[in-house]
């Protein structure tokens, strides 16, 4: 029987760690599909990918979508964009949008490919969080909240897929040199905007001395080499060092460095 070509789907192509991994998984052999809300409106297409649009605010668009996969050995849940405020600040309506961007339409993705992987015995989904969900940064709680809701339903998954074939893995970076977009939610009248001004600042500088997206791709396929891949990866600068003192620092002495580091009260 000739070898099947295997099909990789990543979410968010255009830019960041999407269009990295998209690169790699070509140069691996994969015939890639690769998402954007206008592919059409994109310059610097990658040679070997299948840009289709996705708007994972819209189901009827991520349903389109799921209709033309016959075969999938790889998902890379990575499309998403950014929000900073103080929850207090953040309407409901704009928290109920970055869940459906960030969880509820990642986890339709998942639903929709589990069938195919199962009924090939084999498959990998790696959902992209980020390191704020283990330690949340001060004014992305909405964010945080989302990415932590994803790390969750993959370390619950894992178990219900596991003698299918399916992997279901986390890669959390850190801070990440990319254009992501971002949403900032807090009046210049308001009684956080200077804490809200110092996180940013911070943040903001930190990303631009972030990791390459190139280098998060790298790892990433080395987790989709493995048989058996660990249910979380920390990746990017400082990452795995941040994770392990995540863990061994206390509640309340984290709390006071983390305050210190972004200059609040």
């Amino acid at each position: 029987m000739e070898d099947r070509k295997k099909v990789a789907l990543v979410t968010g192509a255009s830019r960041g760690i999407g269009k990295a991994i998209a690169k790699v998984l070509v140069k691996e052999g994969y015939s890639v599909i690769g998402t954007s809300r206008n592919p059409e409106g994109l310059k610097n297409k990658i040679p070997g990918v299948n840009y289709v649009s996705l708007d994972l605010y819209d189901t009827e668009s991520i349903d389109n979508l799921l209709k033309g996969i016959n075969s999938i050995d790889v998902l890379i849940n990575n499309a998403g964009e950014s929000q900073m405020g103080p929850v207090e600040e953040v309407s409901m309506e704009k928290l109920r949008k970055l869940y459906d961007l960030l969880f509820f339409g990642q986890v339709m993705l998942i639903k929709g490919v589990l069938p195919v992987m199962r009924s090939q015995g084999e498959g990998t989904i790696i959902n992209i969080t980020s390191l704020a969900s283990q330690t949340p940064v001060p004014f992305s709680s909405v964010y945080a909240s989302c990415k932590a809701a994803l790390e969750t339903l993959t370390r619950g998954m894992r178990h219900e897929v596991y003698k299918y074939g399916v992997n279901l893995v986390t890669v959390a970076p850190s801070y990440i040199k990319t254009d992501i977009r971002q949403e900032k939610i807090c009046s210049k009248k308001s009684s956080y905007i200077e804490d809200f001004t110092n996180v940013k600042n911070i943040r903001d500088a930190r990303i631009s001395n972030g990791t390459n997206p190139c280098n998060v791709a790298k790892k990433m396929m080395k987790i989709i080499k493995q048989k058996n891949p660990a249910p979380f990866y920390a990746v990017g600068k400082n990452a795995v060092l941040i994770t392990f003192l995540h863990k061994m620092i206390p509640g309340k002495l984290s709390e006071k460095i983390l305050r210190l580091i972004f200059k609040l009260g």
